[in-house]
């Protein structure tokens, strides 16, 4: 799954601008790889977002990852996560931009999973592949 995702991410140009009036001061990306690390808590705190980067090498955070992330993990399922990342987490010294930039974060990922699935091959879905669920 890396392979493709890393060969899908030259491939997707994502959005920079929400409306012509409000757009990211730079070039969204895409990361394949890096570290993240999820949390109960929503982190608008610079102070806190250097702290977890000093500490993990965290590239980003969030708070959903891990909970979908464990439940494959103990089912024994492939797991391939996507994170769009909507604010700095308190580092651009402004007010939270996630309100603004959240629509643009969710279209930009969602262009990436598509391209991402569309790119996996036909084997990767058993039961499109076969007509029929895989057996348990």
């Amino acid at each position: 799954m890396p392979t493709v995702a890393q060969r899908v991410s030259g491939a997707v140009t994502l959005k920079r601008c929400v409306a012509a009036e409000r757009c990211l001061t730079h070039t969204p990306k895409i990361v394949v790889g890096g570290n993240g690390v999820s949390g109960p808590t929503f982190v608008d705190n610079a102070a806190y977002r250097e702290w977890v980067w000093q500490t993990f090498r965290a590239d980003a955070l969030d708070m959903e990852t891990s909970a979908v992330a464990l439940v494959a993990y103990e089912n024994q399922v492939p797991f391939i996560a996507f994170r769009s990342l909507s604010d700095l987490a308190g580092g651009n010294g402004e007010a939270n931009e996630a309100r603004v930039f959240g629509r643009l974060a969710s279209e930009n990922s969602a262009a990436v999973v598509l391209s991402f699935l569309e790119a996996l091959p036909r084997s990767a879905f058993p039961r499109a592949a076969s007509g029929r669920a895989p057996a348990p």
